[in-house]
């Protein structure tokens, strides 16, 4: 539960400062600015357990990179992105608002609640 907090709190700050940033208020991220979030999110993921039922994450997604992102699957107002790392035979999901706020992470890319 302490990683679940901590990833909401470490997404609520990217997000935060970003909004300060540019002033903007609740204006949507662009697809590469996503894919550049979720990495950022992965790669705090490393040797760590954050929580979310996939188990502890080894050392190499620290050093994933945006090459190794994809939009998996897009609609109206999220984001769902697909981390591979070439050194670990798992894929990771990330969904995220619009806006670029991140929800929840998975292995299976199937969230609840998105068609």
């Amino acid at each position: 539960m302490k990683y679940r907090i901590t990833l909401c709190l470490l997404a609520s700050l990217f997000v935060s400062s970003n909004l300060l940033a540019h002033g903007s208020g609740h204006a949507p991220v662009t697809e590469k600015k996503a894919l550049a979030i979720a990495t950022q999110i992965v790669q705090g993921f490393a040797n760590i357990d954050p929580q979310l039922g996939f188990g502890k994450v080894p050392a190499s997604w620290a050093s994933i990179s945006n090459e190794a992102t994809t939009i998996f699957q897009s609609g109206d107002g999220y984001y769902i992105v697909k981390l591979v790392n070439p050194s670990d035979e798992r894929t990771l999901y990330i969904l995220m608002s619009a806006e670029g706020e991140v929800f929840d992470a998975n292995i299976s890319g199937k969230f609840e609640g998105v068609n």
